[in-house]
């Protein structure tokens, strides 16, 4: 809990730090002249790509013979990615598999399985379109700026391609498992095999979805373009470019995101993200208070919409206190 506290009170002094850098007056003003209608329309489309997430958790437990409500499964999943807009390296996302287990009896195997397994794909997207995005940042947009130019998108780039091999290896490969049974001697660590063990029982699963998982990814792709684009259009943001902005915004968005999951001793990568995300919107003749408003309120659509988890993430946080004092 401590650690926790300590890690949100350094996320808001490095958030603070990089708005007043960039002129907090500024930052304010960009943010209270934004497009209400426009915002609203990034609002849903950041809930659509929730629900299709949803989704997915849904068509992979119905794969595997269990049947839930669409409603919780909704619920759930919001519950695990408000965790993630909290926690370093957005690693809460996870909690998800927790909820589904105790709020809703869901076999804990089949459970993480249908969210590591969608979770795998979405990393293996964000290594290919970041990149892509890059690529194009670095080769046709600051070819001089000098080594250290983006040193942040590269390690996030090797970072998340880090967690795709551990993730794979943690669903597919039983000699893996074997490799790390050391896991056992440690607390809770022969119950962390054990689940693990049963996940990879249920894993045939993702192999069998793997087209239905990859067209819905696209489509959240596509989604994530739009809402990004509507808070852009709502704060004014026009970046300097030769192409549809919804292109731009759809390979722009996994350079930026990437910062997010680097496992840094902030709350999703607060602070460092913006400040990443501000270098690289930037290049494209954005000003710096623009870019650190834009990158603040995509933080804020997600643990806005995110907060529908708060019921079903207080009903299992409820749970775990009653069976710790029974």
């Amino acid at each position: 809990m401590k650690r926790t506290i300590l890690q949100i009170v350094f996320s808001l002094i490095v958030l603070a730090a990089v708005v007043s850098f960039a002129d907090v007056g500024k930052v304010a003003e960009v943010i209270a002249g934004a497009n209400l209608a426009y915002f609203a329309v990034a609002l849903v489309f950041y809930f659509a790509i929730n629900a299709v997430m949803a989704y997915r958790i849904q068509m992979i437990l119905e794969y595997l013979g269990t049947k839930l409500e669409y409603k919780k499964i909704l619920t759930s999943h919001f519950s695990g990615m408000l965790a993630s807009d909290f926690t370093p390296a957005r690693s809460g996302y996870f909690a998800t598999a927790a909820v589904l287990a105790k709020n809703h009896k869901v076999k804990s195997g089949e459970a993480l399985v249908s969210i590591l397994g969608p979770q795998m794909f979405d990393f293996i997207y964000k290594l290919v379109a970041g990149g892509i995005g890059a690529w194009y940042l670095f080769s046709f947009v600051i070819v001089g700026a000098g080594e250290n130019a983006g040193a942040g998108i590269v390690l996030g780039l090797l970072g998340l391609f880090g967690m795709v091999a551990f993730m794979a290896l943690l669903l597919f490969s039983q000699r893996f498992l074997g490799m790390i049974s050391f896991a056992e001697r440690l607390p809770f660590g022969g119950k962390a095999l054990e689940m693990i063990g049963k996940m990879q029982e249920n894993s045939h699963a993702i192999s069998a979805l793997t087209p239905h998982i990859l067209v819905l990814i696209f489509i959240t792709w596509i989604f994530k373009a739009i809402e990004w684009w509507f808070i852009a259009m709502s704060l004014g943001v026009k970046p300097e470019i030769a192409f549809a902005p919804i292109i731009f915004w759809g390979f722009v968005q996994p350079i930026i995101t990437l910062l997010q999951f680097m496992p840094l001793p902030t709350i999703a990568g607060a602070g460092v993200s913006e400040a990443g995300a501000a270098f690289v919107l930037m290049q494209f003749g954005i000003g710096l208070p623009q870019a650190i408003a834009f990158t603040l309120m995509t933080r804020f659509v997600m643990i806005l919409v995110d907060s529908v988890g708060i019921v079903e993430g207080i009903g299992w946080i409820g749970g775990n206190k009653r069976k710790s004092q029974s």
